[in-house]
């Protein structure tokens, strides 16, 4: 008896620890990226172009993939990294929930991913 109370609370408790370890995940990756940034421009001061408008996902993405550490770039993905942290907790629940195949929390899951993406829609493509 005291061997399936384990199990059962193991079960229940691990989407909670998975989606725990995304956004300790996600956090950290976010913070590590804006102290680098923080960092490059401390060392070198000249290095330091804002540019004129926010940059695109686009932009950012090939300065990274382009291995050209923009102190700015650096900074900026560490705040990308940090607003889709949220995104990507959500995308945990919804694989952890239909591994324990509890349905209902698949759909109440699916449902905020929903919200999240028109809302991610709207904002980029539609709002204008």
């Amino acid at each position: 008896m005291q061997d399936d109370n384990f199990i059962l609370n193991d079960t229940l408790h691990s989407v909670e620890r998975r989606t725990s370890r995304v956004l300790r995940l996600g956090v950290w990756v976010s913070a590590s990226l804006m102290i680098f940034g923080l960092l490059f421009a401390a060392i070198s001061p000249s290095s330091i172009d804002p540019p004129s408008t926010n940059p695109t996902l686009r932009m950012v993405a090939e300065h990274l993939f382009s291995l050209r550490f923009d102190p700015v770039m650096l900074m900026f993905a560490g705040l990308i990294m940090l607003m889709f942290t949220p995104i990507l907790r959500v995308i945990t629940a919804i694989y952890g929930f239909a591994m324990e195949r509890d349905w209902r929390f698949v759909v109440v899951s699916s449902v905020v991913f929903v919200l999240l993406a028109g809302e991610i829609i709207y904002s980029l493509f539609l709002k204008g």
